[in-house]
C-alpha cells in the first residue's frame, strides 16, 4: 500500500504557475463513473470466484487497480499514462489526469476526494455521483481531484525504485496549497461502523487541516449502501452504542501510516501545535456533526412519505428511535421534535389514554427531564404511570422505569422522601424481576445513592457508587457517557467529603470522555470543566 494521496514527485515544489494549474486539474465525476469505470470493468470483469463467490468490478479496491508494490507491472493508471509526456516535467510518463482532454473529462478541480487506497472504485463513484445528484450538478462539471488519478505515479514509482519517499515537508506543504486552492474537501467513510478512514493518519490530518482552514469546505459522506445500513439500524437496540462506538473511534495516536516516518511527523505536528486531545475533538465533532444531519435528512425523508398527520407505524417506529439517538447524544430540541412526531400521529389515531401513548409520554418526559422542565416532565411521567398501571399492572417493568425516572426528577428538586417512596416501588419490581446484579436493578441503586447524596450521607453512597461502577464499565465499557456521567457524581460526592484530589482524578476522567464524544461546547463538558475550575482552587 502506498502513501496516503498526497504522494508527489520532485517537480512538484518548484513549479510556474502554469504548472500549478496542471497541479490543479481534476477529473469529471462523469469519467470516473463511465469511463474510468469501463478501463477498470475490461481488466477486473466480474467474475464467479472459488466457492461460488461473485466478484463485482465495482468491488475492486483501489490497491489492487494499481498495485505500487508492483514496481515493474503497470496498473490501470500507470499503463494509461506511460506514452504520455508528463506537461509539468516534460518527461515520459503524465499522471492519469494529464492523458485526458475536453471539458466532459477534465477541468479545475472543485473537490479534493479524501479516502484510502483500501476503498473500492464502486464505493468512491457512488459517492461522488450521490454528491452530484444531492447538490444539483452535473457530473461532467464536477471535477474531483483525487490523488490515485492526478498524482504522477510514474514519478512515485521512481522514487520508490531508488529507495526514496518524497520528504514529509513537502508533502505537507503541497498538501496545504492543494486545500486552500481547491477549497473543499470531501472526506469519504466507510464502513460505518468502524470507518477506514479513521484510522490512517494522513485522512484524518488533512479532515483537521482543511476544518482548520479559512474558506475551505469539508463534506462528509459514506456510500449507499452503507447510509442505509446506519437508517435501517436505528431500529436495533445496539445502534447507538455502535454509533458512540464511531463518536468516540479517533485517536490520532493509534492512526496508521503506509511510512512510519509520515506518522511521526504527523504526529509530532499535532502534539506540537494542537495537542492530541484537541485534535481528536475537532475529528469527533465534525462526525458528530456529520451524523446528527444524516438522522435528521432521513427522519425529514420519512415524514414527507406520510400524508400530513396521518398514522404510519414505521414512520412512528423511526421517529421514536432517532429520538433515542438524538436524546443520548444531547441534542434535546431534536429529539423532542422526533418524540412529538410519534406523539401527535399516536394520539390522532388511537386517543390520549391509549396504552400506546406510554412511550412517547415517558420519552418526552426524559427530554424535559435533561432540559431542567421538571414540573413538565413529572407531568408526562404521571399521564404515563396512569396508562401503564390500567393496562398491565402494579408491578410491571414499565412502570418500575417510570418509577424510577419520576424519582430521579424529584432528586433533581430536592424532594428527598418523594424521591426515596417511588425508588424503593421500583427497586421491589427489579429485584424481582432481575435480582441484585442486574443493570437495572444497578441502575435503581444508582438513582437511590443520589438521593442519599442530597442526604448528605455520603459513607452509604460511596459503598453504593463503587458496586455499580464495575457494573457499568463492564456493560458499557470504560470510555462511554453512561460511565462519565457516573463518573461525575463519584467526583461530587468525593468533593462533599473532602477528598479533593481523589474527586479531581475522577472528574479527569469524565471531562475526557464528554469531549471525546459530545465535543467541547457541549452542555456536560462545559459544567464538568466548570466542576474542575471550582476544585483546584480548593485544592
Amino acid at each position: 500500500m502506498q502513501r496516503k494521496h498526497i504522494d508527489i514527485d520532485p517537480h512538484t515544489s518548484a513549479k510556474s504557475d502554469k504548472d500549478a494549474d496542471l497541479d490543479l486539474l481534476g477529473i469529471s465525476v462523469n469519467h470516473i463513473a463511465n469511463d474510468f469505470m469501463d478501463e477498470v470493468r475490461t481488466k477486473f470483469p466480474d467474475s464467479a470466484e472459488e466457492w461460488s463467490f461473485f466478484r463485482r468490478a465495482e468491488d475492486t479496491k483501489i490497491y489492487q487497480i494499481e498495485d505500487l508494490n508492483k514496481l515493474d507491472e503497470n496498473g490501470i493508471i500507470r499503463e494509461k499514462g506511460k506514452d504520455t509526456t508528463c506537461p509539468i516535467d516534460g518527461r515520459q510518463g503524465a499522471a492519469y489526469v494529464h492523458t485526458l482532454q475536453g471539458d466532459e473529462h477534465v477541468g479545475p478541480s472543485s473537490i479534493m476526494l479524501s479516502y484510502t487506497w483500501e476503498y473500492t472504485i464502486g464505493d468512491i463513484i457512488d459517492v461522488l455521483t450521490n454528491y452530484c445528484t444531492n447538490n444539483n450538478l452535473n457530473p461532467k462539471e464536477v471535477y474531483v481531484w483525487i490523488c490515485c488519478l492526478c498524482v504522477n505515479q510514474h514519478r512515485v514509482i521512481e522514487k520508490r525504485r531508488n529507495g526514496g519517499v518524497v520528504p514529509f515537508k513537502e508533502l505537507e506543504s503541497v498538501f496545504f496549497k492543494r486545500v486552500t486552492s481547491i477549497g473543499h474537501v470531501l472526506a469519504m467513510m466507510a464502513p460505518w461502523t468502524k470507518p477506514e478512514y479513521l484510522f490512517r493518519v494522513w485522512c484524518i490530518f488533512e479532515l483537521f487541516t482543511a476544518s482548520q482552514t479559512d474558506g475551505c469546505k469539508v463534506t462528509i459522506e459514506m456510500p449507499s449502501k452503507e447510509r442505509e445500513d446506519f437508517l435501517d439500524g436505528v431500529s436495533d437496540e445496539n445502534h447507538i452504542d455502535n454509533l458512540f462506538g464511531v463518536l468516540s473511534a479517533t485517536n490520532v495516536e493509534n492512526a496508521e501510516a503506509s511510512y512510519e516516518s509520515d506518522r511521526t511527523d504527523i504526529l509530532h505536528i499535532v502534539k506540537t501545535k494542537t495537542g492530541y486531545a484537541k485534535f481528536n475533538i475537532t475529528i469527533n465533532t465534525l462526525i458528530r456533526k456529520w451524523v446528527i444531519r444524516l438522522i435528521e435528512d432521513a427522519a425529514h425523508l420519512k415524514l414527507e412519505g406520510v400524508a400530513d398527520g396521518e398514522y404510519d407505524e414505521d414512520c412512528v417506529d423511526f421517529h421514536s428511535r432517532v429520538g433515542v439517538i438524538f436524546l443520548e447524544l444531547g441534542e434535546y430540541n431534536l429529539a423532542i421534535d422526533m418524540y412529538n412526531v410519534a406523539l401527535e400521529m399516536v394520539e390522532k389515531e388511537f386517543g390520549c389514554d391509549h396504552d400506546k401513548m406510554y412511550y412517547p409520554l415517558a420519552s418526552i418526559a426524559g427530554v424535559l427531564t435533561g432540559q431542567g422542565k421538571y414540573e413538565e416532565a413529572l407531568n408526562n411521567h404521571a399521564k404515563a404511570l396512569t396508562i401503564v398501571e390500567n393496562k398491565w399492572g402494579s408491578d410491571d417493568e414499565r412502570l418500575a422505569l417510570i418509577l424510577y425516572n419520576m424519582g430521579d426528577v424529584y432528586r433533581m428538586q430536592d424532594e428527598y422522601d418523594k424521591a426515596i417512596d417511588v425508588l424503593n416501588r421500583a427497586l421491589a419490581i427489579q429485584k424481582e424481576k432481575h435480582g441484585q446484579d442486574h443493570m437495572k436493578t444497578a441502575d435503581t441503586l444508582l438513582i437511590i445513592a443520589n438521593v442519599l447524596n442530597g442526604q448528605g450521607k455520603y459513607e452509604e453512597v460511596m459503598e453504593k457508587y463503587q458496586l455499580v461502577l464495575p457494573i457499568y464499565e463492564k456493560e458499557y465499557g470504560s470510555d462511554h457517557v453512561y460511565v462519565a456521567a457516573l463518573l461525575n457524581k463519584i467526583a461530587g460526592t468525593l468533593k462533599n467529603q473532602g477528598k479533593y484530589k481523589d474527586a479531581m482524578e475522577k472528574y479527569n476522567r469524565c471531562l475526557a470522555i464528554y469531549e471525546k464524544v459530545y465535543g467541547i461546547y457541549h452542555a456536560e463538558t462545559i459544567r464538568t470543566r466548570n466542576n474542575i475550575e471550582i476544585l483546584k482552587n480548593k485544592i
